[in-house]
């Protein structure tokens, strides 16, 4: 995501004290991944302005969302990877697939949509009151959980909305209504409490969902009835987790502000951790698919400096052991 002054503020006083898209995540256990320094090592794949999100398809296709536009990634018979727009050039945050149909989401709230087999996204829904609409997942009930994170020069409204998807059209959204409210004295991002101030990422795993709000991990389940239950808080640190990507029996983080990515198990514990300073700004991280990585690889996205896409920092990177 792109942090704004307001993000600035709570960097500033957290250091004085972003798997399933709606897609099957690979089977990986985590105790096969390297995810240290001691033993893994961070390779650059090519330069994405202000990258952001990232999102495999069933078959592999890899899709980045960025502040110039959404890209497909692709390589050519010689290892090089490259970038193919498949959107107007403008901002894009939370990117989910179901199916074959790829969603991709405006900071703006606009939702875009498009079939696989011939990428070309449009808008298919405006969300309403909506401050930053950022992670986005499908849940086990097939439709879009969006968050809205309020970062910008707005009234601090934080929350998950549900997209309801129409079941006949998947490019027609049926219904929209917040799923969980935060609040604006909401301190789970110091990890005081449970109640969002600044949710960020989102993952789905079943009817468990897994999210990110400043220091703080949690996770809230899909009850039967469609309602929200508890915000489970079950990782803190002092630092600023952007998007996650699930592991079969992890979490993988990406640390924005201390340029990291790390691994917990799901009940909290810290199992695995690069060097600070090995990426520059992560903002997203998920495991690779065949045929373009391994399925241990780890693929991250760089924003680097913020507000700036000019400068050679914003990057689409893996993280693999070394040989």
């Amino acid at each position: 995501m792109r942090f704004t002054l307001a993000a600035m503020a709570l960097l500033a006083v957290l250091c004085g004290c972003s798997d399933t898209d709606g897609n099957p995540a690979p089977a990986v256990d985590a105790t096969m991944l390297c995810v240290s320094s001691e033993c893994g090592e961070r390779t650059v794949l090519l330069d994405i302005p202000s990258a952001e999100n990232l999102v495999f398809s069933d078959d592999g296709r890899l899709f980045v969302s960025s502040g110039v536009g959404v890209f497909e990634i692709v390589q050519d018979a010689d290892g090089q990877f490259a970038r193919q727009l498949i959107s107007e050039a403008r901002g894009y945050t939370g990117l989910a697939v179901k199916g074959d149909v790829l969603y991709a989401i405006g900071g703006d709230g606009a939702v875009w949509a498009t079939r696989l087999d011939a990428p070309q996204l449009q808008v298919i829904h405006t969300m309403t009151g909506m401050c930053i609409a950022n992670g986005t997942a499908v849940g086990a009930d097939g439709n879009l959980y969006i968050v809205d994170e309020p970062l910008n020069l707005c009234v601090p409204d934080p929350k998950i909305k549900r997209l309801t998807l129409d079941p006949g059209d998947p490019f027609k959204v049926a219904h929209e209504e917040v799923w969980v409210q935060g609040s604006e004295l909401g301190l789970l991002s110091f990890g005081v409490g449970n109640t969002l101030r600044f949710p960020n990422g989102l993952q789905a795993d079943g009817t468990r969902f897994f999210g990110t709000d400043g220091g703080s991990i949690y996770h809230v389940d899909l009850l039967p009835d469609g309602s929200a239950g508890a915000v489970t808080p079950i990782f803190f640190e002092v630092d600023v987790h952007d998007d996650l990507g699930l592991v079969d029996d992890g979490v993988l983080l990406a640390n924005f502000l201390t340029g990291r990515i790390s691994l917990i198990s799901r009940d909290g514990e810290l199992l695995q951790a690069t060097a600070p300073g090995v990426f520059s700004f992560p903002s997203s991280v998920r495991l690779g698919r065949p045929p373009m990585f391994a399925p241990t690889d780890i693929v991250v996205t760089e924003t680097g400096v913020l507000l700036d896409n000019n400068l050679p920092l914003d990057q689409l990177s893996v993280f693999r052991r070394r040989p």
